[in-house]
């Protein structure tokens, strides 16, 4: 469990840090992670697993040419793949809302959105259309070798 708090939170800070200034990203998940514990009472290390248990996923779309034609083929993620996967959903979910508040505010608010596993989540609605994606063309998985 401690692997994924440190996994998680370093590379979201390393998504968040701009032009090198990691301690404005630090204080934006700081501040983000201790609203959240702070309102539910879960640790942090608790929170980041249930954000990467609601938005893992195990296979990713990827469009291949062969022939002149493009084919859509899944493919199995390593944890890597899918630790990116999920902090690029979570951020551009922040990125999405529109409203004028804080990035701090807009990753809690979808955190908190995950952690309920609510239909109006725009992570999750990027995971459930990435397996819809894969899922539709499994036939095409032989082009992969």
């Amino acid at each position: 469990m401690l692997v994924v708090k440190k996994t998680l939170y370093t590379k979201l800070l390393g998504f968040l840090t701009k032009k090198g200034n990691k301690k404005k990203a630090k204080s934006i998940l700081d501040k983000t992670f201790f609203t959240i514990s702070s309102k539910t009472g879960l640790s942090i290390s608790y929170i980041l697993l249930k954000v990467f248990l609601n938005l893992n996923t195990f296979v990713e779309a990827r469009s291949i040419r062969i022939k002149r034609s493009s084919y859509i083929v899944p493919f199995a993620l390593p944890l890597k793949r899918r630790s990116y996967l999920i902090i690029k959903w979570l951020i551009m979910a922040s990125l999405l809302n529109k409203k004028k508040v804080p990035f701090s505010t807009k990753i809690q608010q979808e955190v908190v959105l995950i952690l309920k596993k609510h239909f109006s989540s725009q992570a999750l609605k990027l995971r459930k259309l990435n397996n819809n994606k894969a899922n539709s063309n499994r036939a095409n998985i032989h082009f992969r070798w």
